[in-house]
């Protein structure tokens, strides 16, 4: 026995992927579901594309002016009666059976109000790049989420009500939204990743993360440091706020400098080793101090001359 589920869409120019994004849910197994897309007043063909497919479960939500994503998002929400969200990106692509899979474990698992699976990264081609089997579990969900966000946002299935209750997505975010509505759910709610690889996630550059590249670490640096306020953070997590504090500054580093704040990206690059020495020996962390230095002038080819063999 199922339950019904709106997956829920929006799409602004995505023409180049929108179709197959779309078909990608028209043939799942699970068909227990309604397609609720909001075309962010696309200036392409994604309207037409859309219409293009004769299927009963799509409603489409020709919006006159762009709401940004996050904006979109809250309009498709309040739209929504179903028990369950899942939601789904229009350059993605699900595999057959990642609602029946998911719906499944939800409905076995009610206590779980956010569900997301392992999942594919794919170039603009849709060759796989890499696959990505974040941590399964609330708790260790939890830890990896202070560092990172363990999950793909078209992976996931939500309850709809809990997202309701936390006002939706916070529409102060503009990229990062999902990351800081999964922490509101997280904290008060169990939480999980299914451990099958149901979902392609496609890196390209039109991407939000591209487009709002300078809000992106300003966004990231806000969401960690709010949860490591959070009075119900687990104990077993707390544990863990030195390194996770230093690591989100230093991905601030990262990425203010990337987007011309080089002096400042350093100071804030040894601010954070300052308070978390132990940063130094991480890999992730040493990617990180690496993103800085490379916008210095001369950097890469003191790296070119210490990879240069002796005469």
């Amino acid at each position: 026995m199922g339950a019904p589920v709106t997956i829920l869409m929006s799409v602004r120019n995505g023409e180049p992927y929108v179709e197959e994004a779309v078909r990608s849910l028209l043939i799942q197994t699970y068909g227990d579901f309604t397609f609720l897309i909001l075309d962010n007043a696309s200036t392409d063909r994604t309207r037409a594309v859309i219409r293009g497919f004769r299927d009963s479960r799509i409603q489409l939500v020709e919006l006159e002016r762009d709401l940004g994503q996050t904006g979109a998002l809250n309009h498709g929400l309040a739209l929504s009666d179903t028990p369950y969200i899942a939601r789904m990106d229009a350059d993605d692509i699900a595999l057959p059976s990642r609602l029946e899979r998911q719906m499944q474990f939800l409905i076995g698992h009610p206590e779980v109000a956010l569900l997301g699976t392992w999942f594919e990264g794919i170039d603009p081609e849709g060759r796989v790049i890499g696959r990505h089997s974040p941590p399964a579990e609330h708790t260790e969900i939890l830890k990896a989420m202070l560092f990172e966000n363990p999950f793909a946002h078209a992976s996931t299935v939500f309850n709809r009500q809990v997202a309701l209750a936390f006002g939706g997505y916070d529409p102060s975010f503009r990229c990062a939204q999902d990351y800081a509505l999964w922490w509101r759910i997280a904290l008060a709610h169990r939480v999980a990743n299914l451990p099958e690889f149901l979902v392609q996630v496609r890196s390209h550059g039109g991407q939000a993360s591209h487009t709002f590249k300078r809000e992106v670490p300003g966004e990231l640096l806000r969401i960690v440091r709010s949860a490591l306020r959070a009075s119900n953070l687990p104990e077993e997590v707390r544990r863990l706020a030195r390194s996770a504090r230093g690591y989100a500054d230093l991905k601030y580093a990262a990425g203010i400098s990337e987007v011309g704040h080089r002096l400042r990206g350093l100071v804030w690059m040894v601010r954070s080793i300052a308070q978390a020495p132990s940063l130094v020996g991480q890999r992730e962390a040493v990617t990180q101090m690496a993103r800085v230095l490379r916008t210095w002038p001369g950097f890469g080819a003191m790296r070119g001359a210490r990879r240069a063999p002796s005469p």
